[in-house]
């Protein structure tokens, strides 16, 4: 459920502009209110279809006028809360104005329609798809409330972990706390390289979402450890400063796992934080939040880790009457069947739930073709599972291990860390040391893919779990690169020898460094190439060595030798037909290519989530797209590249 303060505020703004002027807020405008009211900041804020300059330089002035003049107060996005807060405690000097008449016919829907809420990512405060689990969540809100509290939420991708941990962050921030929510996934991996670097960016993160001077220089001694600098910088710098309590939410902390020495130091100091909290004063002005998605499979000693101390929240899937009332909020009439045979597809996992309702209640399919289609490359869940499987195809340790369990009419026993990342993942259900598969989408899907049938060609090499097509007639899930050259037409047209020689010249380059990136160059298109990598990773990163080289190249040319080259990427399915590669997802790939920064790259979603913990990217932008020939809009994520 939404927080009902966020969501009668909307209503009030509704209310009185329809009052005044007449006119409904439409779509955008109410989830610009929602994400303002849950206190985003301006250019953090997103709307479906808009790019953020767009939000930031028309949508949000125009509402904020508009309720400025409705209200007769200047309305920012600083002071939207207190003005529509106080609408209905009006003077009674502006009681004739203020005081409202009877209601207008005006659309009793006080959010955006569900039925365009594309589904993925955190859900916002006032987001009517929020579904509540009330046992855990009542118990998390009554904890957040206590001084020196720590909660730690576990659960596997997509089950909802942020958009709780959110909604604990305002109820603390109404409780009078300040509040921060840090991502680990926003980290660049040199952060991680040792303790102290570590501890530095957490503390400057920090402080820069509190909106602090950050004080590094003068509060890091080079005579204490980096432990105890940190420690002193929160006592003795932060909490005294914010003169009340900090409830700090740390997302995606499982990152951490993958470098063991700074998460043995780091846990034990979240530890330690929270015993100072039973002696301290201060130390009671900090509550913490841990969101993770796996079990904790590295080691750490019981009276130095956080993860057995704390309320324990663990989000389960949801229930039968849970889809149910989640439909009738998409405004479907689901009969008890229908839920049943929607949930023994992909049993309560509430992405998917979401994301067929979602697609059902838009009238894009049936439930019996959604079905029919799931555990296909055309179902609606074909990004989804072509994501886990490039995962699994990067892990051949954990695509054997899902094999295993594929193969077995039972639950199998596997390596605790096996289990601990595939059940991360989403994959599987673990209960003790038994696994087995999370539903019968990911069964059929993985069984058809991941298990050999017959005996391969030659053009095929064959590991245990899966097959991996070297070039031909089968289809591969590839990594697509599409690049051009702006403007090239008219550069040509305007002197087209020493054009054609800078062309020349720049795909030679690309093709030696795709070569190097373990790429294959398809085609050439003129004025761009075509290639194809098994590997996401090489081919984003191929992609920006491919820009820094171009761009560093440059330097030394007159300006008339200089081309800038536009990079598109996306990671799908692709049929190879002798030196052609055809699919869906060569045609989006040559759209994002479209779509990117002259110097620049644009990647799906798809990329973006299978690279962003291996390289280093300068995300500048990203942002829903409608792109042509695609039926609904895309997130993008466009790429800097510095020479």
């Amino acid at each position: 459920m939404a927080d009902a303060e966020v969501i009668r505020l909307i209503e009030l703004a509704e209310y009185w502009i329809a009052q005044k002027t007449g006119n409904v807020l439409n779509d955008a405008q109410k989830t610009i209110l929602s994400q303002a009211l849950a206190g985003k900041k301006l250019k953090t804020i997103q709307v479906m279809g808009y790019s953020q300059n767009t939000v930031q330089r028309d949508l949000a002035p125009k509402l904020w006028k508009q309720l400025s003049e409705v209200t007769g107060k200047r309305v920012t996005i600083k002071t939207l809360r207190l003005i529509l807060a106080g609408l209905p405690d009006a003077d009674t000097e502006n009681s004739e104005t203020l005081t409202p008449p009877p209601p207008p016919p005006v659309s009793k829907t006080t959010f955006p329609s569900p039925i365009w809420e594309l589904p993925g990512g955190q859900l916002d405060l006032a987001s009517p798809c929020y579904v509540e689990r009330p046992a855990d969540e009542s118990r998390a809100y009554e904890e957040i409330s206590k001084p020196g509290s720590l909660i730690r939420i576990k659960a596997p991708r997509q089950m909802g972990k942020t958009s709780l941990m959110v909604r604990l962050l305002y109820h603390a921030e109404r409780q009078g706390c300040q509040s921060v929510a840090l991502n680990f996934e926003l980290a660049e991996r040199e952060v991680f390289a040792d303790l102290n670097q570590f501890l530095q960016w957490f503390c400057a993160t920090v402080t820069d979402d509190l909106h602090l001077p950050i004080q590094l220089e003068n509060r890091w001694s080079k005579f204490l450890g980096s432990k105890k600098n940190c420690t002193n910088y929160f006592e003795k710098y932060l909490l005294p400063t914010l003169r009340s309590p900090l409830a700090l939410g740390l997302d995606a902390v499982d990152r951490i796992f993958h470098y063991e020495q700074v998460a043995d130091d780091f846990f034990g100091l979240l530890r330690a934080w929270h015993e100072k909290a039973k002696q301290h004063e201060i130390w009671k002005n900090f509550r913490l939040i841990i969101v993770h998605g796996t079990e904790v499979y590295i080691p750490l000693s019981n009276d130095q880790s956080p993860f057995n101390v704390g309320l324990p929240i663990e989000l389960s899937e949801f229930d039968a009457h849970q889809v149910e009332d989640l439909a009738l909020r998409y405004g479907l009439d689901f009969t008890w069947n229908d839920v049943k045979q929607l949930m023994a597809m992909v049993g309560g996992h509430p992405h998917l739930i979401r994301l067929a309702l979602y697609k059902i209640a838009r009238q894009d399919i049936t439930l019996n073709r959604l079905l029919e289609d799931a555990p296909t490359e055309t179902g609606i869940y074909a990004d989804h599972l072509r994501l886990h499987r490039w995962n699994l195809e990067k892990h051949p340790d954990l695509a054997d291990a899902l094999t295993q369990i594929l193969e077995a009419d039972r639950p199998v026993q596997l390596k605790g860390a096996i289990a601990f990342k595939l059940n991360s993942m989403g994959l599987v259900y673990l209960v003790g040391n038994q696994v087995s598969i999370r539903n019968d989408l990911y069964r059929q899907y993985f069984r058809d893919r991941l298990t050999p049938e017959k005996p391969q060609s030659q053009d095929t090499k064959e590991h245990r779990g899966r097959i991996i097509p070297h070039s031909l007639g089968d289809n591969v899930l590839a990594a697509i690169v599409f690049t051009d050259i702006k403007d090239s037409t008219q550069k040509q047209h305007e002197n087209q020898q020493p054009t054609l020689a800078a062309i020349h010249r720049d795909l030679k380059l690309m093709t030696k460094l795709c070569h190097q990136f373990e790429g294959e160059v398809l085609k050439s298109m003129g004025d761009g190439l075509l290639m194809y990598f098994v590997s996401a990773v090489k081919a984003v990163d191929c992609s920006q060595t491919i820009q820094k080289t171009l761009s560093l190249a440059a330097r030394g040319l007159p300006n008339e030798a200089v081309l800038q080259h536009r990079i598109g990427i996306h990671l799908a399915d692709v049929f190879f037909n002798g030196t052609d590669v055809q699919g869906d997802g060569v045609n989006i790939a040559a759209r994002l290519q479209s779509q990117a920064k002259p110097g620049g790259i644009c990647i799906s979603w798809i990329v973006y989530e299978a690279v962003k913990n291996h390289l280093q990217l300068h995300i500048n932008h990203s942002e829903h797209r409608l792109l042509r020939g695609i039926d609904e809009p895309m997130l993008l994520y466009q790429i800097s590249v510095d020479g």
